[in-house]
């Protein structure tokens, strides 16, 4: 065989030797790049939470950061499951001035003295009647993304129950057992021919807040905190969904708030559940209310 023969075997195999070491680096920092990827995506964004997974994280950072009964009660939460009931400012007047709604948590159902309250980005912790501190939220999840907790949150959040029935005793009003989420379907602006609206929001009817009441009567002393409280129970009436309001303080027995349809458009139709009359009926906007004056609705008598 010549000599040059061989020089040309030689080139061609140290050619393809470079680009097999070409190919297996390549398939290597994409490895390196996918565990990466998948490593990021496991870490805990504020934007992706849920409301549950919101609430779990925070639960498993107190647990960490302050111990004590923040610590009893993500054990017991693990055990059975993560309680969040949502409790008015009202009735919190004097331990938490100036907060927005109170999230109590507990792993047992029963009311316990941890707290905490959200304010944009910041959540603050209580401990009894105590504030502990105040953290971003950012910073709470960089704390437990850095001591990875991904997975623990996500857990914790399958388990967690928000707007759980925690009544009151010792702290807030007696016999209060946190506010109710209204259905979603009855939530929105709503107008009526004349233009009236009607806001329906997660926890309120025309600013009147929708509360769970364990007990039949709120005492006296408690009147003022509960002027703008509301007891509310879903009805089915003639087969109709019906959504029964009572104020506390109510002389009658309320109203019903029923969603409706006429055509493709939905309105919510109000009663009286006194005499079961039609009340009125709210709509997307006053122009589909008046283009809708002689919708005909359901019976309820």
């Amino acid at each position: 065989m010549s000599k040059k023969i061989l020089v040309l075997i030689f080139l061609i195999a140290t050619a393809l030797n470079l680009s097999a070491c070409s190919q297996n680096s390549t398939q290597h920092d994409k490895s390196v790049d996918n565990n990466t990827q998948k490593q990021v995506s496991k870490n805990l964004t504020a934007n992706k939470l849920t409301k549950t997974s919101q609430a779990s994280a925070i639960t498993i950072y107190a647990a960490m950061k302050y111990k004590g009964k923040w610590q009893d009660a993500y054990k017991q939460a693990v055990k059975n499951h993560l309680s969040i009931s949502i409790k008015s400012k009202t009735g919190f007047s004097r331990i938490f001035k100036g907060q927005g709604y109170i999230y109590q948590v507990t792993g047992n159902g029963k009311e316990q003295n941890t707290f905490y309250t959200l304010k944009k980005d910041e959540v603050s912790f209580f401990n009894h009647k105590k504030k502990i501190a105040t953290v971003s939220l950012n910073s709470i999840l960089t704390f437990l993304n850095d001591h990875q907790k991904s997975e623990e949150v996500k857990r914790l959040s399958a388990k967690t129950v928000l707007g759980a029935r925690i009544t009151s005793n010792k702290y807030g009003v007696k016999g209060d057992a946190g506010l109710a989420y209204i259905p979603k379907k009855l939530r929105g602006i709503w107008y009526n021919k004349k233009g009236k609206k009607l806001v329906i929001t997660a926890h309120t009817i025309e600013g009147e807040e929708i509360h769970r009441i364990s007990t039949a009567v709120v005492t006296t002393e408690s009147f003022q905190q509960t002027k703008h409280w509301a007891r509310a129970r879903i009805e089915n009436i003639n087969g109709i969904d019906c959504y029964h309001v009572q104020s506390l303080g109510a002389q009658n027995f309320g109203f019903l708030y029923t969603v409706q349809k006429n055509g493709r458009n939905s309105a919510v139709v109000t009663y009286s559940v006194d005499t079961g009359d039609y009340l009125d009926s709210y709509w997307k906007s006053t122009t589909i209310a008046k283009n809708n004056v002689n919708a005909e609705f359901k019976s309820l008598k």
